[in-house]
């Protein structure tokens, strides 16, 4: 008899940079970072399902004002996303390194950071 291991679902939420060249505008930035992030998200495997991704908001602390985690200079650009996932693990402590094991491949050289 075969055993078999107890798997859930499990959400976890990576912080994502993301590079974007060519680029004129700052809505320009976010739109082709998300698409683009997308795209490779939904070639995952089996074990992650429910993906979302926004775009990071960064506080001043000195006016409790937000905004969007962008940055554009000479055409390029840095947008920071979150990219939140449900993952199929065995426990939620694990759902991190399951997550990254299976974005990871898509995803080359690109830091996924667990928040």
């Amino acid at each position: 008899m075969a055993s078999t291991v107890n798997t859930d679902w499990h959400e976890v939420t990576f912080s994502v940079p993301w590079r974007v060249h060519g680029i004129s505008t700052g809505q320009d930035a976010v739109n082709i970072a998300v698409s683009e992030l997308g795209k490779r998200v939904g070639n995952a495997g089996s074990n992650v399902r429910n993906t979302d991704i926004t775009v990071q908001t960064l506080g001043c602390s000195d006016c409790g004002s937000e905004t969007e985690a962008l940055l554009v200079v000479s055409g390029e650009a840095l947008v920071g996303l979150l990219l939140t996932v449900e993952v199929r693990a065995p426990s939620a402590d694990e759902s991190g390194t399951i997550g990254r094991r299976e974005l990871g491949p898509h995803l080359p050289n690109t830091p996924l950071q667990p928040v």
